[in-house]
């Protein structure tokens, strides 16, 4: 996808659809650096609504979000300046949620996490730059939980912590 995203917006991005009611702000390269949606909050002062685009210094994209009265709401993707994706992931009402996932450069998945309400929640994973894994374990809550493993970079278990189950009532 990150691909195709970069092709659209160097052969020249349409510009954003803003929801009715809306204004686009901000501008595309080589104007600007930074393109959103902006409505107006129930005390009348602007607040971002809608879809919102970010480029780099040289006009290469680099963030695709979403916003909905002020707070990131949707699908959240940031790439590296080569076009290749760097995280990708979703927010509820400002706040991370479902799987987030984050790359090297080179297009190696470097961290697979997931979130409820902005808090590491469930399965974890962190990989080397080779691609192989380097830790593996769980959140509880956002805290470490269970058994984590951590690997060397040859694929040889090196350790193994076990930090027990957690719960949310006392």
């Amino acid at each position: 996808m990150s691909a195709l995203l970069l092709a659209l917006l160097l052969a020249g991005t349409p510009p954003l659809t803003c929801p009715p009611g809306h204004e686009r702000r901000g501008a595309a390269p080589t104007d600007g650096y930074a393109q959103w949606c902006e409505g107006v909050d129930p005390y009348g002062n602007g607040w971002r609504d809608g879809p919102a685009r970010t480029w780099y210094d040289d006009g290469a994209p680099w963030i695709e979000e979403t916003w909905r009265e002020g707070e990131r709401d949707g699908p959240f993707l940031e790439l590296h300046r080569n076009g290749k994706k760097a995280r990708e992931g979703a927010f509820v009402h400002g706040r991370k949620a479902g799987r987030w996932r984050t790359w090297y450069e080179s297009g190696e998945l470097e961290e697979d996490s997931w979130f409820v309400g902005g808090v590491r929640q469930g399965e974890f994973a962190s990989y080397f730059p080779n691609g192989r894994r380097r830790t593996l374990g769980r959140h509880c809550g956002g805290a470490q939980c269970g058994r984590w493993r951590t690997f060397s970079e040859d694929g040889r278990e090196v350790g193994t912590v076990d930090y027990g189950e957690q719960t949310a009532t006392p």
